[in-house]
């Protein structure tokens, strides 16, 4: 990079006024295409990447305070550093994911297994799986995460139970109304959909999950809790 391609694109742009800006890229090429297999070639090996699962917003801050600290600050107290990384390393390993994860269309549910997360569906809301999977530490295709067990299927409808909690997911109007019909048995529905909720129904159809944003739910003693994409970012001047 440094010997041949950044010299070679000085001397393009040199000569490119003059109509011989190839030759400077002619001998570019080669040269990035070499960068180029050497990164393919040492992603292809085993163990090239590894993942892990999302840390909690605070656990970051913490690592890289104390690795600061340790490195920029003189004297014996720079040691302090090294236990500030540690805590951050502690509350890391100890980070959990949501029991369900639903997309903001309300299209795709993700519910953790021991086998790794269960989507609802093989293929649609691509970029929203992606992230939930790699957020898990668990990176595979989306129609291997669909293929497990997890979501029970009831014809149109998918049941899911976490906790002490039920809930079920619908797409499209037929089954949502299915959905709807089931509210007073359940204690949570999804749909992807615009509909209305009968009294005492939790629902989180497509209308509300525009203001709401994705939902990450938690099985809690005696229920569960909601945490939505709005509430972690807040109010912005362009969210209405």
């Amino acid at each position: 990079m440094g010997t041949i391609i950044i010299p070679a694109a000085v001397l393009a742009a040199l000569l490119a006024p003059f109509g011989l800006g190839h030759l400077g890229l002619a001998i570019m090429g080669p040269a990035i295409q070499w960068i180029l297999w050497v990164a393919e070639t040492v992603s292809g090996w085993q163990g090239a990447v590894s993942h892990v699962v999302a840390p909690d917003p605070f656990v970051l801050p913490i690592l890289a305070f104390g690795g600061l600290w340790f490195v920029l600050w003189q004297g014996r107290l720079r040691a302090l550093g090294m236990p500030m990384a540690c805590v951050a390393l502690w509350f890391w390993s100890g980070a959990d994911r949501p029991d369900i994860l639903v997309s903001q269309t309300g299209g795709l549910i993700g519910v953790m297994t021991p086998e790794g997360r269960a989507l609802s569906k093989a293929r649609g809301d691509g970029f929203a799986a992606e992230s939930w999977l790699e957020n898990d530490g668990d990176p595979v295709e989306q129609s291997v995460a669909h293929a497990r067990a997890g979501l029970v299927e009831e014809g149109r409808l998918r049941r899911v139970t976490f906790g002490e909690t039920t809930l079920l997911h619908a797409t499209g109007k037929r089954a949502a109304a299915d959905a709807l019909s089931e509210c007073q048995k359940v204690d949570l529905i999804v749909v992807n959909v615009a509909a209305d909720a009968p009294d005492g129904c939790t629902l989180y159809d497509i209308r509300r999950l525009r203001g709401t944003g994705a939902l990450a739910i938690r099985a809690e003693s005696g229920g569960f809790h909601i945490t939505t994409a709005q509430s972690l970012t807040g109010k912005r001047l362009w969210t209405p």
